[in-house]
């Protein structure tokens, strides 16, 4: 007889009884074996409970097997057939969890190739996540057990908007520093994230052009790919898609680095600095950067305007992915 031991895990995130419905009319592929008959062949996978398990035979090369068994080993033939010419198929309903096996023996002399497939519609969906392997010799352990265990089962897409507006002070001919900075945060789970450089009035250019850009990305094949809808072009091109983002080169512009609060100092003092990146003489700049991808971050930015202070537009878009875990039944030896 075998046991029920569950595990002791506490589900992250489970997925919904809707999915379930939307795809149970879609059978699960559970095997496609193709092998040279020579005597018995044995195949054991593990079904659940009021799975309705679907057997298709064909014999490739050859004439005749002699016979088809589906049996719960040590327990009743659920189905068998003699006598097979061509094809089988045949509709299986599991009983009860457990270990099953397809055997399947030739008759006469000669080469025959034959091949079958198993697929498995669940009953329900506290059924449908099942590993169908049995990874062990069942007449060596016949005995086995049920657990269940949570495995990843997808992920959520999400996107996070960033931004604002930086001063940086003109050097009024020497007397201050042409510095100004803009400090943010990387959530967790970040996988992309995308930025946008603007200086003064470049922006409003910028952006009254992109959303034209989106509406053309949007309506073209491309987008039905993208796990989440982007509601700015920048979100788009974050996400990865081709993106013809407008980068105005007139106005003003400045010098720009992205790296840590560490190096900030060096920056504003013009020592020696670590960034991840470093432009000069920008106006508008736009990246998609896949690194860094946590922490705490600044733009920094430094002006070569002697009189007149510089405002400077950050816009950033992040994308972020986390991990959904769904139940999984397996089975076990004893």
């Amino acid at each position: 007889m075998a046991r029920i031991l569950l595990s002791g895990i506490t589900l992250a995130v489970l997925l919904g009884t809707s999915s379930f419905l939307s795809a149970q009319n879609t059978p699960i592929p559970v095997a496609d074996q193709t092998f040279r008959m020579e005597g018995e062949h044995e195949y054991v996978y593990a079904f659940a409970q009021g799975d309705q398990v679907a057997l298709h035979i064909q014999l490739l090369v050859g004439r005749q097997v002699r016979t088809v068994e589906f049996v719960e080993p040590g327990g009743p033939v659920l189905f068998s057939t003699y006598a097979l010419d061509s094809t089988l198929d045949q509709t299986i309903r599991i009983p009860q969890t457990g270990v099953y096996a397809l055997r399947i023996r030739e008759s006469g002399m000669g080469k025959k190739v034959c091949r079958f497939t198993l697929h498995r519609s669940p009953e329900s969906p506290m059924t449908a996540r099942l590993d169908t392997r049995v990874p062990w010799d069942i007449r060596q352990h016949p005995q086995w057990q049920e657990r269940r265990r949570f495995v990843p089962a997808g992920k959520k897409t999400e996107m996070l908007t960033l931004g604002g507006q930086v001063t940086v002070t003109a050097s009024k001919m020497g007397i201050k520093k042409p510095v100004g900075a803009y400090s943010f945060t990387l959530p967790p789970r970040t996988v992309s994230w995308a930025y946008r450089i603007a200086v003064g009035q470049s922006l409003s250019e910028a952006r009254k052009k992109d959303a034209d850009q989106l509406s053309s990305a949007l309506n073209s094949g491309a987008a039905k790919l993208l796990p989440i809808h982007p509601e700015t072009a920048l979100a788009a091109f974050a996400l990865g898609m081709a993106v013809d983002l407008t980068v105005p080169k007139a106005g003003e512009d400045v010098e720009y680095a992205l790296l840590t609060p560490a190096n900030l100092a060096k920056f504003n003092k013009q020592e020696p600095y670590e960034a991840f990146i470093w432009q000069g003489d920008v106006s508008s700049d736009v990246q998609r950067r896949y690194s860094p991808l946590d922490g705490n971050l600044c733009f920094a930015f430094r002006s070569d305007n002697w009189m007149d202070d510089i405002t400077v537009t950050v816009d950033i878009e992040v994308v972020t992915e986390t991990p959904i875990f769904a139940e999984e039944i397996y089975l076990e030896k004893l």
